[in-house]
């Protein structure tokens, strides 16, 4: 395991804790068309549109967000229209322009987000097992196939990242927090980059770069031997441990027998973590040029109440054969959350 004291100065407060959990195209999906100037305030009687990222609009989160449309609908006595999406930037681009009112982000989208609309505001996390934001963390990997990860290994069991150069890559999208954003930053900083706007590009760092449009997309890029490695998020939904310590460098990870699609065509594909880094967990965000203090306080009084935390479609515990939006070790919940939380991730790009 490299050494990158940086980024575990910035991301934990308690050292590694055993964290939280958690194609491409063009286009928001959702029960109508959005239109630019709809839902300037709430004052009138159309639906409050909440927008989600790729990864959870996947189709096994379908009854996640129903739970969420229904508990909204009921706080806040209005009708609740679910927006999915295949691709990051329309869902940054929808929220900062008012087509959406809310908003499942990562930390590097949100901060797009709130850079070029300050009433795009997070307010909600999913918090760690303590029920905090103290272990509020999710991990971003950097993956090989098990077939090739010994030429990352070295003594004592130990991997590092420097025969990365040179090779194939797949990102999620280069607004992802943990699928590019973090991945980049620490090759950077192993590599003495100056500018993580070479890793994007063919021929410069790497021989190929490719983008998978989602966590799914990038990680089914490194199964099927479309990239040598790939940066995706921790998704414990599709994979079981083979081998180590899950979430930790090292661990050897297989595709689920019964995985649905994309993970269909490479189920028993192994891959193995040659890097983990811990990840702030991402906001929901609100516009608030869309939604006044009351309704955004309904919001978040419905979404943090105990019952949404014992919601099995919500929070899955692991040993549930419900797949959750989130897996559930310990007392999980959403939590209120500040634009503040989300500086660490900013000083990555200054």
């Amino acid at each position: 395991m490299i050494e990158n004291k940086k980024i575990i100065k910035r991301f934990i407060r308690i050292l590694l804790v055993i964290g939280v959990f958690s194609l491409s195209g063009c286009s928001l999906s959702g029960n109508s068309q959005v239109s630019g100037e709809q839902m300037k305030n709430d004052e009138g009687g159309s639906p409050l549109k909440i927008a989600f990222y790729p990864n959870e609009s996947a189709a096994e989160f379908e009854h996640a967000r129903e739970e969420i449309k229904d508990i909204l609908q009921k706080a806040i006595e209005r009708d609740v229209e679910i927006v999915t999406s295949t691709d990051y930037n329309v869902v940054v681009e929808s929220i900062v322009n008012g087509q959406v009112d809310l908003a499942y982000m990562g930390a590097e989208g949100y901060i797009e987000a709130n850079k070029k609309n300050s009433q795009v505001q997070a307010i909600l996390t999913n918090s760690g097992p303590s029920g905090t934001l103290e272990d509020a963390l999710y991990y971003s990997f950097l993956a090989v196939r098990e077939k090739d990860s010994k030429a990352y290994e070295t003594k004592g069991n130990r991997y590092t990242i420097e025969p990365i150069r040179g090779k194939t890559i797949s990102f999620v999208t280069n607004t992802s927090t943990s699928g590019f954003k973090v991945p980049s930053h620490v090759i950077s900083e192993h590599f003495d980059i100056k500018s993580s706007d070479g890793l994007i590009m063919d021929g410069d760092f790497f021989e190929k770069v490719l983008f998978g449009g989602s966590h799914q997309g990038a990680m089914v890029n490194l199964l099927r031997g479309d990239a040598d490695a790939a940066a995706f998020m921790n998704m414990p939904q599709y994979v079981d441990v083979v081998e180590g310590e899950e979430n930790r460098t090292g661990v050897l990870y297989e595709v689920k027998k019964d995985a649905e699609a994309p993970f269909d065509t490479v189920r028993g594909e192994k891959f193995r973590v040659i890097l983990s880094t811990p990840v702030l967990n991402g906001p929901i965000a609100a516009n608030k040029e869309n939604l006044n203090k009351e309704t955004i306080s309904k919001i978040s009084a419905a979404l943090r109440a105990e019952e949404v935390a014992r919601n099995e479609k919500i929070f899955a515990p692991k040993e549930s054969k419900q797949i959750g939006m989130f897996s559930k070790e310990g007392n999980e919940q959403y939590v209120e959350v500040t634009d503040d939380f989300y500086d660490e991730i900013r000083e990555m790009g200054s």
